[in-house]
Protein backbone atom coordinates (compact mmCIF):
# COMPACT_ATOMS: atom_id res chain seq x y z
CA UNK A 1 0.00 0.00 0.00
CA UNK A 2 2.53 2.14 0.80
CA UNK A 3 4.40 1.65 -2.49
CA UNK A 4 1.05 3.02 -4.14
CA UNK A 5 0.71 6.25 -2.31
CA UNK A 6 4.45 7.12 -2.91
CA UNK A 7 4.45 6.45 -6.53
CA UNK A 8 0.91 8.49 -6.96
CA UNK A 9 2.31 11.43 -5.45
CA UNK A 10 5.54 10.95 -7.81
CA UNK A 11 3.40 11.30 -10.48
CA UNK A 12 1.33 13.94 -8.74
CA UNK A 13 4.60 15.68 -8.37
CA UNK A 14 5.98 15.05 -12.66
CA UNK A 15 2.71 16.07 -13.80
CA UNK A 16 2.54 19.63 -11.75
CA UNK A 17 5.96 20.35 -12.91
CA UNK A 18 5.29 19.65 -16.20
CA UNK A 19 2.28 21.74 -16.51
CA UNK A 20 4.34 25.15 -14.64
CA UNK A 21 7.12 24.30 -17.34
CA UNK A 22 4.38 24.42 -20.31
CA UNK A 23 2.90 27.61 -18.40
CA UNK A 24 6.55 29.17 -18.29
CA UNK A 25 7.28 28.47 -22.60
CA UNK A 26 3.60 29.69 -23.58
CA UNK A 27 4.39 32.92 -21.39
CA UNK A 28 8.30 33.14 -23.01
CA UNK A 29 6.51 32.84 -26.40
CA UNK A 30 3.85 35.22 -26.08
CA UNK A 31 6.56 37.61 -24.98
CA UNK A 32 8.89 36.93 -27.66
CA UNK A 33 5.78 38.04 -30.46
CA UNK A 34 5.54 41.67 -28.14
CA UNK A 35 1.85 40.47 -26.36
CA UNK A 36 0.96 40.97 -22.66
CA UNK A 37 -1.37 39.32 -20.78
CA UNK A 38 -3.53 40.59 -17.75
CA UNK A 39 -6.00 39.25 -15.71
CA UNK A 40 -8.06 41.86 -13.78
CA UNK A 41 -9.67 41.37 -10.78
CA UNK A 42 -12.89 39.69 -12.07
CA UNK A 43 -10.68 37.07 -12.94
CA UNK A 44 -10.85 37.93 -16.68
CA UNK A 45 -7.93 38.17 -18.94
CA UNK A 46 -6.73 40.29 -22.08
CA UNK A 47 -4.16 40.53 -24.14
CA UNK A 48 -2.10 43.51 -25.63
CA UNK A 49 0.03 43.73 -28.53
CA UNK A 50 3.45 45.72 -27.17
CA UNK A 51 4.86 45.48 -30.19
Amino acid sequence: MKKIIMLVILAMTVFSCSIIDEYNEAKREASERGRECYRDRYGNFYCEDTK
